[in-house]
């Protein structure tokens, strides 16, 4: 079994998360798709032609499959049958010597190669794990090693195999994932980072296991990526986290679209009660550790290339993006896998060449976005993806950004058709409706929403969450005064995010841009004055007290300057009466 030690931990946080920074710069020619093929090939047929023993052996035909090879072949079916191989006659998982990292890497396999018909087995590598979470929420070699152990190294191997476990539709506790995540938010370092071993080892003393380390920080933040996916899978990352693409539209907010491959499931038991906040406050600190030492030169680069490299892609793949620093992580790295492939498509590293072989493999074929594929994202342009307007054509109004591409863009249709397209549309269809929608009133048609405000008012009454915010979006935009009433009716709605976008609707309608003196954003907790411990329901008290109060505000600012055809009525004379 391969095995990542102390010496393991370098490139992954240097390449991986200045990502952070900056998602576009001057990029690197791209590596040639043809090569790349060919060296996927190469590699496979290296995995292929080996003769694989159990350990190292099921993680290159784990990766000979996540890479695209045939689940049938001989040699997945042999490493296969070795991991059932494990299972007393009362159906007990029993590894060798690897422990928690030969049991993460069996519960991958078999999830890889047929999650249904291995249930049962799959099941009790489960079970194993779980009986092996420390106190602490970390793994380690073995269950009973010295007081307060952990490993990050083993607790990410652990962490990928528990989430395979989850696609599979097995239960996971919903604590074992949470005492993981605070395992990780303690012992992460005072500097942001995470080293090997953050624990006081009495049995075997190395400094260099308490050493900050760029490739174990890129190991903690990919765990805490994965336990945020399990716990809020569908909750938009802190901008911080990770920066949008481009400026996006004031108010109307990208959502997260699940595009998990068909037939897995989800299954999380019980309801969280670690705030999203919390954890990525921790991936916030690990990621600005890692793009402060982006760069540097790193004498264990040499030694780990492939194990650093394939951190590099799950990390770059749970957040999403394309760009770590000024550099393309991918690129970048399969420009040096090329060079560095020997002829028979190998890669060699301190780690075992098979092992260094199935790593490489991932990298290259992208393995972790099977599971979490790229969100779609259609940007306009103007949030500097192209610094000083280098090679944009004249009209800026006739493009899209998609994706990091500059392409055409094709003028929609007036505001009224789109309208239509938003009353009459499915749910999976609302938001091309609404990104449509925006687009128009953007660039093309902003006059038309005068005279549609009848329509607006009543879709900001619909059943449908992104219904109402759009149509809140747009009132906010329509310039018609009247239409505050329902912006002010939208700050209580029961989602705090349509309460958001009716606030910041009427702060440009009323072209007040610092609000009425409330939070505009009731979902950032700091305007709100919360600290990132507060509990739930201290969340949902503050929000309540922002909504009336919220409402009492603009009530007033409308009564002030509500249209004189309106000023007649009971409520003036209420009002006047005070």
């Amino acid at each position: 079994m391969f095995h990542v030690t102390q010496g393991d931990s370098s490139i992954l946080g240097s390449i991986a998360l200045a990502m952070l920074l900056c998602l576009s710069c001057d990029g690197i020619d791209a590596a040639d798709p043809g090569k790349i093929k060919t060296a996927i090939l190469k590699s496979q047929q290296y995995i292929l032609q080996s003769n694989l023993a159990e350990g190292t052996g099921t993680f290159a035909a784990y990766a000979y499959v996540k890479s695209g090879g045939d689940k049938k072949a001989a040699l997945v079916q042999k490493m296969t049958s070795g991991v059932l191989g494990k299972f007393d006659a009362s159906g007990k998982y029993r590894p060798a010597g690897n422990h928690n990292y030969e049991a993460s890497v069996d519960l991958m396999l078999l999830e890889a190669v047929d999650a249904e018909a291995h249930r049962p087995r799959m099941e009790a590598i489960v079970a194993y794990l779980l009986y092996n979470q420390q106190p602490n929420g970390a793994w380690f070699y073995d269950r009973q090693i010295e007081a307060d152990c952990g490993d990050v190294s083993i607790t990410q191997y652990v962490m990928m195999g528990l989430w395979a476990a989850m696609r599979a539709g097995i239960e996971v506790p919903v604590e074992v994932w949470e005492r993981a995540a605070k395992w990780h938010l303690e012992k992460q370092r005072e500097d942001g980072g995470f080293c090997y071993h953050p624990f006081n080892r009495t049995l075997s003393i190395n400094p260099e296991y308490h050493r900050t380390t760029d490739t174990m920080t890129a190991a903690g933040t990919s765990s805490l990526l994965i336990i945020r996916y399990v716990l809020f899978e569908g909750a938009d990352l802190d901008a911080e986290v990770r920066p949008a693409d481009a400026k996006r539209r004031f108010g109307v907010l990208e959502r997260f679209v699940d595009e998990r491959p068909g037939g897995q499931k989800r299954t999380l038991n019980g309801v969280p009660t670690i705030r999203v906040a919390a954890i990525d406050k921790g991936i916030k600190e690990s990621t600005r550790w890692m793009g402060a030492h982006f760069g540097e030169q790193n004498p264990n680069h040499q030694h780990w290339f492939a194990y650093h490299l394939y951190t590099i892609e799950r990390v770059a793949a749970l957040l999403d993006v394309v760009k770590i620093g000024s550099h393309d992580w991918y690129n970048e790295g399969a420009d040096e896998l090329l060079q560095r492939q020997a002829v028979d498509g190998s890669w060699t590293d301190a780690s075992s060449t098979l092992a260094s072989t199935a790593m490489g493999l991932m990298f290259l074929s992208k393995a972790t976005t099977t599971v979490v594929a790229p969100k779609k994202r259609i940007s306009l342009v103007g949030g500097g993806l192209q610094k000083g307007g280098r090679g944009l054509p004249d009209r800026l109004d006739a493009v899209l950004v998609k994706e990091g591409d500059i392409t055409a863009r094709k003028i929609v249709g007036p505001v009224d058709s789109l309208l239509l397209d938003l009353e009459k549309s499915a749910d999976a269809k609302v938001e091309t409706a609404q990104a449509a929608i925006v687009e128009a009133v953007q660039l093309d048609h902003p006059e038309e929403l005068i005279g549609q405000t009848p329509r607006l008012q009543k879709l900001a009454g619909d059943t449908r969450l992104e219904v109402r915010r759009t149509a809140l979006w747009a009132l906010g935009r329509s310039g018609d005064i009247p239409s505050a009433k329902w912006l002010i009716k939208g700050l209580s709605d029961p989602e705090p995010t349509v309460a958001r976008e009716a606030s910041l609707g009427l702060c440009i309608l009323s072209r007040r841009p610092e609000g009425c003196g409330q939070p505009i954003d009731p979902l950032d907790d700091t305007s709100m004055g919360l600290s990132e411990d507060a509990t739930e329901p201290e969340r949902l008290k503050r929000l309540d007290e922002w909504k009336r109060e919220s409402t009492k505000r603009w009530t007033d600012w409308y009564q002030k300057n509500r249209p004189y055809g309106e000023r007649d009525d009971r409520t003036t004379l209420k009002q006047n009466n005070k």
